[in-house]
């Protein structure tokens, strides 16, 4: 399980020899992500010593407004809650927020740095329009704006920063289950609380099964990362949780990996891009399919994932099929992410580059900087 390493990279990369890819990580990642199972143990700490203020009852509509993982945070817990939710969540990724936002609204501001201007400009506007607002965070623009507001039913709820290195993606522990616990305090998800424990469990488990020092043969991570190196991986998710580990899934090959991916939902996929792959010979050798399911997947579902891989699918592509493990919905979710979270660094390894940098978005957040708004 091993590959040539990017041009500009200097050795061959060998997952099984540490000692190849000394230094390719110079952030840690690897570190976070072994480190992952205790993340999401302190942050339901976290959630169990906030208590939502009492002005944040009886909502009648939700909204999560953030970017990239502080708003796959949001994807989550929506598909967590669907089958619970009384009442429509909305995830915002954007400067404005829907015209339903309003006095009857629960808007989370969620930004892991606290100075996301999009999530920062959402809030303001929300605030206006007298909503209810919970700021997630760990400090910044975001926690002074809850400071400042707090009397307007504006609340504050920290999450910790132990490594200034650590970037928002790696830190999906702190941004989701807090709300887990809030969304229930507040009545809004029942019993996804108790999800927690197992979870946990699970992490663990597959942590001893994927971690750097377990060999390829028996690392289905390493496994994985090796099968798609070179590819453009399309990742399927089915509907609900698995459609929402598929994005997360596709965002890490992106930030981490730096590489092109795409996701996909079942049975939405069914009607438009399976159609795709009746012209899709000249694709074969640059595609691989990586197919997430759930044990709880509705029978249908279930039937279109063998069909479409049977029938519909270049039989010159390959497929991995990963079924979710784990009894409740957050189990299986988190456990389906964490795997594809190794996954993603394997490769970046493989690939020869740093998983933690962000090189493209940097230099598009330094130009935007220099932009003055146009004069109306």
């Amino acid at each position: 399980m091993f590959s040539e390493a990017n041009p500009g990279a200097s050795r061959r990369v060998d997952l099984d020899v540490p000692g190849s890819y000394e230094g390719w990580d110079p952030k840690g990642m690897l570190g976070f992500a072994r480190d992952f199972p205790e993340q999401v143990k302190e942050a339901a700490q976290i959630g169990r010593e906030f208590a939502p203020p009492k002005a944040f009852q009886g909502a009648r509509n939700a909204i999560l407004s953030g970017m990239g993982g502080s708003a796959v945070a949001g994807d989550f817990l929506a598909r967590l809650c669907e089958h619970r939710l009384a009442m429509p969540f909305f995830v915002n990724r954007s400067y404005h927020v829907p015209a339903f936002v309003g006095r009857d609204t629960l808007f989370v501001a969620s930004s892991h740095s606290g100075d996301t201007e999009e999530t920062l400009a959402a809030a303001s506007t929300a605030l206006r329009r007298g909503a209810r607002i919970l700021c997630i965070a760990t400090g910044g623009k975001l926690q002074e704006f809850a400071g400042r507001h707090r009397r307007r039913n504006v609340a504050f709820l920290q999450i910790p920063r132990h490594d200034p290195d650590m970037p928002p993606r790696a830190a999906l522990g702190y941004s989701l289950i807090p709300l887990v616990r809030v969304f229930e305090v507040l009545g809004l998800c029942h019993g996804a609380g108790r999800q927690i424990g197992e979870a946990i469990s699970l992490l663990e488990h597959l942590r001893d099964r994927v971690h750097e020092g377990v060999p390829s043969d028996h690392n289905r991570a390493k496994q994985l990362a090796s099968a798609l190196l070179g590819r453009i991986p399309w990742v399927q998710g089915t509907v609900g949780i698995m459609g929402a580990a598929a994005y997360r899934w596709r965002t890490q090959f992106n930030e981490n990996s730096k590489m092109l991916a795409y996701s996909s939902e079942y049975p939405e996929l069914n009607h438009n891009e399976v159609i795709g792959w009746e012209k899709a010979e000249q694709y074969r050798d640059v595609i691989e399919v990586v197919m997430l399911r759930s044990p709880s997947d509705y029978w249908k579902v279930r039937a279109r994932v063998d069909i479409t891989k049977r029938k519909l699918i270049s039989p010159k592509t390959r497929v991995h099929l990963v079924e979710a493990e784990g009894g409740s919905p957050l189990a299986q979710l988190l456990w389906t992410v964490y795997l594809g979270d190794w996954v993603s660094l394997y490769l970046a390894l493989l690939n020869g580059v740093d998983p933690a940098s962000i090189d493209s978005i940097n230099i598009l957040k330094a130009d935007l900087a220099t932009i003055q708004r146009p004069r109306q």
